[in-house]
């Protein structure tokens, strides 16, 4: 099974699909979706209740709420867009076409742009959700894969999951711009910062290691 992040608010969630992640909203619906089976599937989180399956072609992969918790924006790798789902009809709200093989996304703190990894082809894609309209693209690295939160309610952290090497960029979501990049080796994947803020956790998902970043210096501390 794979453990599913949570929303700002909402408590995380566990899902069985074998190639796939799950998520909970701070209402209690939990999402789960196997990307091989290209279906996105709702269930209470409480109960453990199915509400919905919706079809959801090619390779749903990771998923980002508003604020509000009305909408779960999922994207779909292999077909090179995302989609939203309103969690009041849990219908399919629209799908918009974005750069080549999408992965990592996040709502902006502002809530007002969603954040989208593009892996084909190396930068961040700044999305108007609200528009449905690309706003901007921000260079990161070779193979930008997941984004994930400084903390300070402004930065967000791109791995670039590179097979010859790796970099992690720090994105300011205020100038929409790449403001530092630490070399991260072995294909930097899904990460976590220390709860004090100064050491960034990776895993390198080719190194079959986790890299350990000095976010004071920088540099790579430890590789474990």
């Amino acid at each position: 099974s794979t453990a599913g992040a949570s929303s700002a608010t909402g408590a995380s969630a566990t899902t069985s699909s074998a190639t796939g992640s799950g998520a909970a909203t701070a209402t209690g619906s939990a999402f789960a979706f196997g990307s091989g089976a290209g279906v996105v599937v709702t269930a209470d989180a409480f109960d453990v209740k199915l509400k919905a399956r919706l079809h959801a072609p090619r390779t749903p992969s990771h998923m980002a709420f508003d604020a509000a918790s009305e909408f779960v924006f999922i994207t779909l790798q292999d077909s090179s867009e995302v989609m939203a789902i309103n969690l009041k009809t849990l219908k399919k709200e629209w799908v918009m076409p974005v750069g080549p093989t999408p992965a990592g996304i996040v709502m902006s703190p502002d809530n007002r742009y969603l954040l989208v990894a593009i892996m084909g082809e190396g930068y961040v894609e700044v999305i108007d959700w609200k528009a449905q309209k690309t706003v901007k693209k921000v260079p990161t690295d070779t193979a930008a894969h997941n984004i994930h939160p400084r903390g300070d309610g402004r930065h967000y952290f791109v791995s670039n999951r590179s097979v010859s090497g790796g970099s992690i960029s720090l994105l300011d979501t205020q100038t929409m711009t790449v403001v530092q990049k630490y070399d991260v080796p072995g294909g930097p994947d899904d990460m976590e910062v220390r709860a004090d803020g100064k050491e960034l956790w990776a895993t390198a998902r080719f190194a079959r290691r986790v890299q350990v970043i000095d976010l004071t210096t920088g540099t790579l501390k430890t590789s474990i």
